[in-house]
């Protein structure tokens, strides 16, 4: 009898350990909802933000093609997705260009799937947030694609960050993941980071004026994974280091010596400032490069780098030509009758003083060369 009371006391332990279960995950169900932001469907949030605005934490938010003008402000632990997954057809664009176009302040946010642009600070901004994935998205057109500032542990996976200022940034930012990134054709640095350490870095794809902005913190980050088994981004055999190629093709994956074969340079490669890649990736798959290149706008870039000059050369007047324009002003100046006038009551006449004027703005274009 004794054991009969043991084993129905135990069934009830196990039944009642189950139901308490069951309750939970049916909360949890119920808790997380699905919001849809759609502007033509009825019933669906019109805006990105509104839908954000609407929803708790655990909550998923799907959003269809189009482009959003707004400037999105996360504080809630939510994962929002493109419903294509396709960041070519749903666009968030900064409507303040003086914000970021997407600003993340809640830990364990996923953003997946859309293009950001156009912003005069960050397309994607994760300020002290920890454990955020942010996946397949396209950052351009931004003074950075994506900024970190304060941020730990977040997942920075399978981003193109183009046509930025600076492809990517961390500022104080430790223990972050950035792996399998297109950073390429970007103005200033494709990487930068300030007083961040213990960063992991590697199968990005780097092609950028610079590539990583000279820094002592360099070496405080970890360039390359443990080498592994597994397809890398420009379809090598193994993982380890990223692929290091400039605008001129002579980057060091685009020359180094890959002697037995297997995908990886036989030498490392020394970041600027002091970090090593041990495991920089060789284009044993020509074509693979190739791909990535054609997923990329080389031509937008050079658009870009003649739009900079021409806007440098409109605010530049050469020092010849304000020095040639000032004296024929002041030899006209010199032939009227009032200049007559003027100089004979002792007062400088308009060819002296364009002169001193032409002098003084030569001497001033001079230092600001």
């Amino acid at each position: 009898m004794e054991r009969i009371k043991e084993r129905h006391l135990q069934a009830l332990k196990i039944v009642s350990v189950a139901f308490i279960l069951a309750v939970v995950c049916t909360c949890s169900a119920v808790s997380a909802a699905n919001l849809n932001v759609d502007p033509e469907a009825e019933g669906g949030y019109t805006t990105i933000q509104a839908a954000v605005d609407a929803a708790n934490d655990g909550d998923t938010i799907f959003v269809s093609q189009g482009t959003y003008n707004e400037n999105l402000k996360i504080n809630k632990q939510v994962k929002i997705w493109s419903d294509s997954r396709n960041p070519e057809d749903t666009i968030v664009k900064a409507a303040d260009p003086a914000e970021s176009a997407v600003e993340i302040t809640a830990d364990r946010v996923t953003f997946s799937g859309f293009g950001v642009e156009d912003s005069n600070k960050a397309g994607i901004l994760l300020t002290e947030v920890n454990n955020c994935y942010i996946n397949n998205n396209l950052e351009k057109n931004s003074e950075y694609g994506i900024l970190l500032q304060n941020a730990g542990t977040n997942n920075i996976n399978g981003n193109t960050m183009t046509l930025n200022e600076v492809g990517i940034r961390l500022e104080g930012s430790d223990s972050n993941t950035i792996q399998d990134n297109l950073i390429a054709y970007n103005y200033e640095y494709g990487i930068s980071l300030k007083e961040s350490r213990k960063n992991i870095i590697y199968n990005n794809y780097f092609k950028n004026a610079e590539n990583v902005e000279e820094n002592t913190v360099n070496a405080d980050n970890n360039w390359q994974s443990t080498l592994s088994t597994k397809s890398n981004l420009i379809r090598g055999p193994y993982i380890g280091g990223n692929f290091w190629a400039d605008l001129e093709g002579t980057g060091y994956s685009e020359t180094c010596v890959d002697g037995n074969s297997n995908g990886i340079c036989d030498a490392s490669y020394e970041v600027s400032g002091g970090g090593t890649d041990k495991s920089p990736l060789y284009p044993k798959i020509q074509a693979a490069v190739t791909a990535l290149e054609n997923k990329l706008d080389a031509e937008a870039y050079e658009q870009g780098l003649a739009d900079r000059e021409g806007a440098g050369n409109e605010t530049e007047t050469p020092l010849e030509e304000v020095t040639e324009e000032a004296n024929e002003t002041a030899v006209e100046g010199e032939e009227t009758p009032e200049t007559e006038t003027e100089e004979e009551k002792g007062a400088p006449g308009p060819g002296l003083g364009l002169a001193v004027l032409a002098t003084g703005v030569a001497y001033i274009l001079k230092r600001k060369r």
